[in-house]
């Protein structure tokens, strides 16, 4: 969560995400990562897509809505390829 609206819509969420999930496949070698988000936390989901997550379903617990996203190294590695 990046607290201090000053630094909100200026690319830092998605540039932190990305250098994470570079390093998730590069160093730690995992197949997929997922991560649940609110259904109503727009703005996260739209970082987390730009970064190439995508949703793949949605379960509620406690009494939230959560949005299931993921990524599988398969599509890291497209999108990878793509930006180079």
């Amino acid at each position: 969560m990046i607290g201090n609206r000053d630094y909100w819509s200026k690319g830092y969420g998605a540039d932190i995400i990305s250098t994470l999930i570079d390093y998730i496949f590069r160093h730690l070698k995992f197949k997929r990562i997922y991560l649940k988000t609110l259904e109503n936390n727009l703005r996260a989901q739209k970082c987390f897509e730009k970064c190439g997550l995508a949703p793949y379903g949605h379960r509620e617990m406690d009494g939230y809505k959560f949005l299931l996203m993921d990524m599988s190294y398969a599509r890291w590695q497209e999108l990878r390829n793509n930006h180079q």
